[in-house]
């Protein structure tokens, strides 16, 4: 069922507490030009082809962002890596919620998004992955992502803005709701309960007031 919680240190060696190592933090410019960088570098090798989602018409996600979303939440929703649980939605209809989601945001966090998922799909080089992120299996996605939490800063940033679009995207679907015991938006208000008479109240009638009667403090 559950979602992975990779911020307790008592789950397992890959959790990122663990294991924190200290280091070069890139800042938020560095980031984006990590972002940039990647992608470029991914075009030159050859490595920003071939994606499975070509249905895909999402609005703000590109084909590959919804690829690259659906492959790290094979890595973080189960309790352990692999196939997504069910009832649930699919990788694609995951990324598909956040598609929505992401629809009006400012255009400068969008751009951060994207640089995001550019690190993420082709930043594996820099943790010693020589597949880029949707080609590795969904164990060592998992490494992956922890590898870039532990790095701290802004990395550590891409770490939980992947797990949080992941989870937003998970529950976001009402098939996820039963699950974390949620019975889903309270649409209608329930009608009031209706008011109690006299016959109504049996012993207790006295109790109630006659119909137009006012407080004696008011009279």
């Amino acid at each position: 069922m559950a979602a992975n919680d990779h911020d307790n240190p008592s789950d397992g060696p890959r959790r990122p507490e663990q294991s924190e190592e200290s280091g070069w933090r890139p800042t938020r410019r560095t980031f984006l030009w990590l972002g940039a960088g990647t992608a470029a570098g991914a075009l030159l090798l050859g490595r920003a082809c071939f994606y499975d989602a070509n249905d895909w018409d999402g609005r703000v996600l590109g084909e590959w962002e919804a690829s690259v979303l659906a492959a790290a939440a094979t890595a973080l929703i189960p309790n352990e890596p692999g196939p997504l649980p069910s009832p649930g939605p699919s990788g694609l209809e995951l990324a598909k919620n956040v598609d929505r989601f992401l629809e009006g945001m400012p255009d400068r966090m969008l751009l951060e998004i994207h640089g995001m998922f550019a690190l993420i799909e082709h930043g594996t080089l820099l943790g010693g992955f020589a597949r880029r992120f949707t080609r590795l299996d969904p164990a060592a996605r998992l490494d992956c992502l922890v590898g870039i939490r532990q790095k701290g800063g802004q990395l550590a940033q891409a770490f939980k803005g992947i797990r949080d679009l992941c989870l937003l995207g998970w529950y976001s679907d009402r098939r996820t709701w039963k699950s974390i015991g949620y019975d889903g938006p309270l649409l209608e208000r329930p009608a009031p309960p209706p008011v109690p008479t006299r016959a109504d109240a049996g012993k207790y009638g006295r109790l109630i007031a006659k119909p137009g009667a006012t407080p004696r403090g008011m009279q």
